[in-house]
């Protein structure tokens, strides 16, 4: 069994300490313990246990980069503990530092979102996000990253209404806690954590103090984006991480979206500046993309401005066009180079293709998950892949993916080994027919 030799304290919360801990061989890490109050009665420190060894147990499960992952622990010891990589750092204190982070505080917002979003998709809430909670790594190629930590509220029990964070605040970390989390904490929904991204963005955009619980404003674009996030009404934020970072994309990206012709540049700004296109314009956007591929010209920057409003509604009002769209989009996906949050941007809107497209559709946005996860390491992208290729589908579709591969002569092997070294993928993950394809990959 491995030891554990104290070099420091990092932290120290109401009831939790983190030290900076070194095994034998020199390896360093972050050990949380489990510390009760001085006056806390064996109920209480019963309850704060079992808080503690639920917050191990479901951070734990999640495997992803933007996820602190769990090491080792012993939740039999009293106290218990459990073992994390050690951060160079938390956004709490780079914000002290510096609210703007460099003037580019891009990575530490979608590295948030991107780990915020798989909590939710596998079912859970934060409901106590704060910088405090978003650590900053970096890995083998020195790249910097952040990963969201301390998931001790995640699923509150009867009688467990403190947090083990280290502002020791009922229900959450006071000035980024959702109004509802106050109120009816045991029924807050995800909707609470983006308030919090919300508050978190007040810190880097906004000014002056804050009121717990108001709605919070800044100025300029990230100001409405602030507003809509901190709705007092939960129902009236983004429904989702994906809705908020699409709008977080273009408000943070605003100079990136460069256009060829003054033709791209009015259909580019129509799509900016309208969610929904009429029949009429849809039209003319489609003759527009057809004239540029017949010369042959890129369609890139003019499909990059299409967001999810925008397929929804043209589901909704000319399918045959919805399809034409996703075909075009697949192609889009799979061809170009994309910095990594425009990535996450992209696989949530070809998801919306994969649902609802016919079965060459599906096929084709498949595979430009794989590509566009494998070509740009990106761990969401790929899982996408995983759920599209999965045994669930249909063998009919799994058929035409693997006619798809053979018709564009892909290197099945070489992608799959590559999805197989960038993240876990277990045996029966994809679909026999597929599989099979990547045997010896």
């Amino acid at each position: 069994m491995v030891t554990y030799n104290v070099i420091g304290e990092i932290g120290r919360g109401g009831f939790g300490v983190v030290e900076e801990v070194e095994t034998k061989k020199g390896q360093k890490f972050a050990m949380k313990t489990l510390v009760y109050p001085n006056n806390a009665s064996d109920t209480n420190k019963a309850d704060l246990r079992a808080c503690f060894e639920r917050e191990v147990k479901y951070q734990g499960t999640i495997d992803h980069r933007h996820v602190v992952p769990i090491v080792a622990k012993n939740l039999k010891d009293d106290p218990p503990w459990f073992v994390m990589p050690l951060a160079e750092g938390s956004l709490q204190k780079e914000l002290r530092d510096d609210r703007t982070l460099g003037g580019d505080p891009k990575t530490a917002i979608f590295d948030l979102l991107a780990g915020l979003e798989e909590v939710h998709r596998l079912g859970y809430k934060h409901r106590d996000l704060s910088p405090g909670n978003v650590l900053r790594f970096r890995d083998g190629d020195g790249v910097t990253y952040y990963a969201i930590s301390d998931f001790g509220l995640m699923s509150p029990q009867a009688g467990v209404t403190t947090t083990l964070t280290d502002t020791n605040v009922a229900g959450g970390t006071l000035p980024y806690r959702a109004p509802e989390c106050a109120t009816s904490f045991r029924r807050a929904t995800g909707l609470a954590d983006i308030y919090s991204v919300g508050a978190i963005l007040h810190d880097i955009f906004g000014t002056g103090g804050r009121i717990p619980h108001a709605e919070l404003k800044a100025n300029g674009p990230i100001g409405e984006v602030i507003a809509k996030c901190t709705k007092t009404n939960p129902r009236r934020r983004y429904k989702n991480v994906q809705e908020l970072r699409e709008v977080l994309y273009d408000v943070l990206h605003s100079d990136d979206l460069k256009f060829e012709s003054d033709e791209d540049s009015h259909y580019g700004k129509l799509l900016k500046d309208n969610e929904k296109l009429s029949d009429d314009q849809w039209d003319e956007l489609f003759a527009h993309i057809d004239r540029q591929l017949d010369s042959r010209k890129s369609t890139q920057s003019l499909i990059s401005a299409i967001r999810t409003t925008h397929v929804e509604g043209l589901l909704n009002s000319a399918p045959d066009l919805f399809h034409a769209l996703g075909m075009e989009y697949s192609d889009f996906a799979s061809k170009y180079s994309f910095n990594f949050d425009f990535c996450d941007v992209i696989a949530t809107i070809s998801q919306i293709f994969y649902d609802n497209g016919e079965i060459d559709l599906q096929a084709n946005t498949a595979l430009a998950m794989l590509e566009l996860g494998t070509s740009h390491n990106r761990w969401f992208v790929e899982r996408k892949f995983i759920a599209m290729a999965s045994p669930d589908i249909s063998d009919e579709l799994a058929q035409r993916i693997v006619t798809e591969i053979a018709v564009r002569d892909l290197d099945i092997k070489r992608s799959l080994r590559n999805l197989r070294n960038s993240i876990t993928v277990e045996d029966d993950a994809l679909h026999p027919k597929i599989d099979q394809l990547g045997e010896e990959a």
